[in-house]
């Protein structure tokens, strides 16, 4: 089977089975989220955003990082005996600050 089928077959699997957990995350900044068992990552656009898969405490947890505006559908869990997550990841611009002060109070 070739490798674009693979993903295909994966992604197509996933949604399936996906929860329509959609995720947004700030344009340079980080969200995680615990996959317990999971392992493996990969998302239809990779360019829009850079992913770890870490060990904390015996669980993992999938830490994702907005790279560029956009959306992307992100498996984690590859292996087919182990459980898996379909993120909708939205890449969006970041929130402006409410903290305004004023100079010299």
């Amino acid at each position: 089977m070739s490798r674009v089928a693979l993903v295909i077959c994966l992604l197509v699997t996933g949604l399936a089975r996906a929860d329509g957990t959609r995720l947004e995350v700030e344009l340079g900044k980080t969200v995680e989220r615990d996959v317990g068992i999971a392992t493996g990552s990969f998302c239809d656009d990779p360019s829009l955003v850079t992913t770890d898969l870490v060990t904390r405490n015996d669980r993992n947890v999938w830490i994702v990082r907005g790279a560029k505006l956009g959306t992307t559908l992100c498996r984690v869990g590859t292996d087919p005996t182990r459980p898996h997550f379909v993120f909708e990841v939205h890449v969006t611009r970041p929130r402006r600050s409410n903290d305004r002060r004023e100079i010299g109070s």
